[in-house]
Order: C-alpha cells, then sequence, then structure tokens
C-alpha cells in the first residue's frame, strides 16, 4: 500500500491529494505557486479552506471584493523562517490570492463542512476558536500522528531525511519509509506514523479534520 507522493513545484495550483484518493476520504491537499503579477481565484464549495503561506507575501481577497476578509498574508522566506500567515475560508465563499512584489508559495488546505464561520487572517502567533471549524492545520513537528491526516514535509537542507513507520493493527499493516524533501504523507483512518530518526531540520504541515 503506497501512502506517500513526492510533491513536484511548479506554477499555479497543484492539487497533490483529493478527498477519495489513497485511502483518504474528506481531506484534499494542494500547493500554489505565484509568480510577480499572478493570481489565482477560487470558490470554496462545499468545503472549509484553510490557506498557509510557505513562503512569500501575497495579498488576500475573501467574499466580493474582499468584502469578509481583505488583507497582506506572508512575510517568512521559507517554512523554516519563523511562524505562518494562516487565513480561514468558510464553505461557499470566494477567495482571491494575488501575487504583488515577489513570489509565493500557498498551501491549499481543505475539508467538508457547512459550518457558519467567519473568514480570518491570522498572523503569525494568532490562535482563533478550533471548536468553530472542522479543518485543523498546525505546522508543528509531530512525532506520533494518528490518521485520518495528510503530512507535508521539508527539510533544511533540501538533501535531508529522515525515517518514519507506519502500522495498523486494525490492518495488519506495517511499512517502515524514508522520508524525503517535498514528501506527502496520506495517512488513512485506522493507521499511525512514528517519527524514527531525523538527519536534518524538519518541517511538518499536518491536516486532519473532526
Amino acid at each position: 500500500m503506497n501512502l506517500y507522493k513526492k510533491y513536484e513545484p511548479d506554477n499555479g495550483y497543484i492539487r497533490i491529494i483529493e478527498s477519495g484518493e489513497m485511502g483518504i476520504m474528506g481531506l484534499d491537499f494542494g500547493i500554489l505557486n505565484l509568480g510577480v503579477g499572478e493570481s489565482f481565484f477560487e470558490d470554496t464549495g462545499d468545503n472549509e479552506v484553510m490557506l498557509i503561506v510557505l513562503g512569500g507575501q501575497c495579498e488576500l481577497l475573501v467574499g466580493h471584493n474582499g468584502n469578509k476578509a481583505h488583507g497582506l498574508i506572508g512575510e517568512r522566506a521559507n517554512v523554516f523562517g519563523g511562524e505562518a500567515y494562516r487565513a480561514s475560508v468558510p464553505y461557499r465563499t470566494t477567495y482571491e490570492i494575488l501575487a504583488h512584489d515577489e513570489p509565493a508559495e500557498v498551501a491549499v488546505c481543505k475539508a467538508p463542512s457547512f459550518l457558519e464561520t467567519a473568514a480570518v487572517i491570522l498572523e503569525p502567533g494568532d490562535d482563533f476558536n478550533r471548536g468553530e471549524h472542522a479543518l485543523m492545520v498546525s505546522e508543528t513537528p509531530i512525532h506520533s500522528i494518528s490518521g485520518e491526516a495528510i503530512c507535508f514535509y521539508r527539510f533544511a537542507p533540501a538533501e535531508g531525511h529522515a525515517s518514519q513507520r507506519i502500522y495498523s493493527e486494525v490492518h495488519s499493516f506495517e511499512q517502515s519509509m524514508n522520508l524525503r524533501h517535498n514528501n506527502v504523507l496520506a495517512l488513512p483512518k485506522g493507521y499511525h506514523a512514528d517519527l524514527v530518526e531525523s538527519k536534518a531540520r524538519l518541517y511538518c504541515l499536518q491536516i486532519c479534520y473532526s
């Protein structure tokens, strides 16, 4: 059973894992790369969306002309440059991301939700009432993870790697994996992942939902 994908950076939006793929039944994950002067527009549909600025800075407009939330997001050069700017966008809402003076890389995390929540932009260190949201996203490296979850990994230096053990008592499954830069783990419900050893500085973006 293959639980890993390799993200290959490219211009525009790259959808990496969609709901129903690799045993993941609700979560959806992709990465958006915008060059200077480029933009991206989307309607969230029946999903709650969390945007995490991995690097660079961009302008975010949520709702028509930004009437739900509007601001500049992002200030770090890369994922190892401090905490991220994040933005939560509720279901059935449009949003647009514009890169003005520098390129921007943004993780786009989705989960089905019909919760009536407000759009909110979170600066580094800000938090919000998680009880009002179905989608949970964390940048804190977690050594033990339980599914259903998607994890995106980066290393500094990029040549670094780590060992990870995947197992499930329910499904009588066990596998050891050598994690690399830009690996994405899709961990289905009933599976667990333990980080055994890391040979470099490790970044992990973990996405799950309640």
